[in-house]
């Protein structure tokens, strides 16, 4: 599992029930409706490819 950091946004309320509408129609959860737009938008802009995955300390200690 990667490591994750807890965050907060503001979001418009058009957003948020579309989000809800996905949620009960799909079963998506939120955070994994925003990661997959936000990865999306950030590969389109190009960042995606330039940063390298982050490895959380257990990843770490058993690559060793």
């Amino acid at each position: 599992m990667s490591p994750k950091e807890l965050t907060a946004f503001r979001l418009d309320l058009d957003v948020l029930e579309g989000l809800r509408t996905v949620k009960e129609r799909d079963g998506v959860p939120y955070s994994v409706q925003v990661d997959r737009a936000l990865r999306a938008w950030l590969d389109k802009k190009g960042v995606m490819k330039a940063v390298k995955p982050v490895r959380g300390k257990r990843a770490a200690r058993r690559a060793e």
